[in-house]
């Protein structure tokens, strides 16, 4: 099972919300607001805006966060960053010209601060209809209102026509979208795109005149963020968003928080049952110890191991349904996996041979080093460093066989036993496939020397250690308590999360997002 085009998705999501929706409502005094979302509705996004998290009190540890002077600087680069490379990407360098960069980062500084709300329809025999609704004070509206048309028309080919009677613009051009038309309903500033008879246009308007707010009241539930995508009718309406999604079928997400921590609570829905047998957890107890920094469990992959060819590749018999990954403190490089193997002697003595044999020639002809079998003769080891030298062998026998890696050699493993709460919560939790515990803070440094540790390997410049994203994972260390993730079927067909944390990601989460940050150049 792969997320990854789920977050893609909605990553897109948020790029369309951000400039391309924009439609006017036309007058709808005889429209009537639904109460319920219509069954055409394939995007559904709420977000309170950090104006709003600033007073509310389940939100008071992540705003103190977001208040920092380096997550300040960070957010400041991001915005001035994509304002640049944004429209490089989607017009080339020439076109991009046309646009004054200086623009942008207000539009993404509003996205940031305010409320906002998008909404997108895509009936089957009809063009797609998008709405964009933000919260904005009489002097952004003018903003929006002058400087979204110098954006819109290079990206169009098109010119915008302006009423100055009801200071509303709108756009006709030959894209998805036929009309893009911008308006003020209440206090909100509403672009909405789609064909000249935008019925959802017409919708939010009557939900902001009935209800002040363009969202369906009751389907927030004091969320900061909540989202729900229609992922197959996503891409059928707008090829360019990519992404196969197959069985994926639609994803509800919402993020609050209790003052402390972020709750994130997520369900993702999959058109035919998933090929996932539960069997009874079976954990590494005997190769694991304190102090754990992080514990991963996972279970359900033996269908989606069989079908990878690599696993295939491998000739190593049985796939494992279960996986276990381990870190613990003091090195940054004390990181385990173990996974349970019928046989596992005979399974590793196996791969320990094609390592040796396919793996070493494709080492040599790429600079590497080879490997070398194990001088105990169980398994293998790569690298001649002291302090990273990884290991994969077999531990236990028969059917309690184990096969086991790590990047350095255990030198204490006759340290205490993990926690026995830990280990008893997940065995009492029938439906749980993913488990995932961690002390954030004290696990970003690692990770970080992980990360550049890989990226020496492959021959890639590290991050800059005065960099701004570093900076900010700096100052987030002593700030980041424990991160708690739980996925259980809750359903044949549907997978929930739960997650308790500080910001709402793990501390490998944070170092991609901080790289993916500095790629922007």
């Amino acid at each position: 099972m792969n997320f990854r085009p789920a977050m893609l998705a909605l990553s897109a999501t948020l790029i369309l919300a951000s400039g391309y929706g924009c439609q006017k409502f036309k007058s709808s005094a005889s429209v009537a607001a639904p109460t319920v979302p219509s069954l055409d509705t394939i995007v559904r996004m709420h977000w309170l805006g950090k104006r709003q998290l600033d007073l509310e009190a389940t939100a008071f540890y992540f705003g103190r966060v977001w208040a920092l002077p380096e997550t300040a600087r960070l957010q400041s680069q991001t915005f001035d960053r994509l304002a640049t490379n944004s429209w490089r990407l989607l017009l080339g360098e020439a076109a991009a010209l046309q646009i004054p960069c200086t623009l942008l980062p207000t539009f993404f500084d509003d996205l940031a601060q305010e409320e906002s709300y998008l909404e997108i329809r895509a009936a089957t025999s009809s063009e797609p209809s998008f709405v964009f609704a933000i919260r904005l004070n009489g002097a952004q509206n003018d903003q929006w209102l002058t400087n979204l048309p110098v954006i819109l028309e290079p990206l169009t080919g098109d010119r915008a026509v302006n009423n100055a009677v009801d200071h509303t613009w709108s756009l006709k051009t030959t894209n998805i979208f036929n009309l893009i038309q911008f308006t003020r309903v209440g206090d909100w500033t509403v672009v909405s795109a789609g064909p000249p008879q935008n019925s959802l246009a017409g919708e939010i308007a009557a939900r902001i005149r009935r209800d002040g707010v363009p969202f369906i009241s009751a389907a927030t539930n004091n969320l900061w963020l909540e989202a729900s995508l229609d992922l197959p009718r996503l891409v059928t309406a707008f090829p360019a968003v990519g992404g196969k999604f197959s069985s994926f079928q639609h994803l509800d997400l919402g993020v609050g928080g209790d003052g402390g921590y972020v709750v994130t609570r997520a369900k993702l829905s999959f058109s035919d049952p998933l090929p996932v047998s539960l069997e009874p957890w079976r954990l590494p107890v005997e190769l694991m110890h304190e102090p754990l920094t992080s514990f991963t469990a996972m279970r359900g992959l033996q269908s989606w191991l069989t079908d990878w060819p690599a696993w295939r590749d491998l000739n190593l018999g049985t796939a494992p349904d279960q996986l276990y990954l381990w870190t613990l403190a003091g090195s940054p490089y004390q990181v385990y996996l173990a996974a349970p193997l019928p046989d596992a002697p005979a399974s590793v003595a196996a791969l320990t041979d094609r390592l040796l044999q396919k793996g070493n020639p494709w080492l040599a002809a790429k600079g590497y080093i080879s490997f070398d079998r194990a001088a105990d003769g169980n398994g293998v080891t790569w690298g001649t460093l002291h302090d990273l030298k990884p290991f994969i062998k077999s531990a236990g026998a028969g059917a309690d066989g184990w096969l086991f890696a790590g990047l350095l050699p255990d030198p204490n493993s006759a340290a205490p036993p993990p926690p026995a709460g830990m280990i008893q919560d997940i065995l009492h939790r029938p439906n749980l496939v993913y488990y995932d515990w961690e002390v954030t803070g004290p696990r970003l440094q690692p990770v970080l020397e992980l990360a550049q540790t890989a990226r020496q390997i492959a021959r890639r410049p590290p991050l800059a250690m005065d960099c701004a994203s570093l900076q900010w994972l700096g100052a987030l260390i002593p700030r980041l308590g424990t991160a708690a993730t739980l996925i259980n079927r809750t359903g044949p067909a549907e997978l929930t999360l739960y997650r308790r944390s500080t910001l709402g990601l793990t501390a490998t989460e944070l170092h991609l997002l901080a790289g993916w940050l500095e790629s922007f150049r």
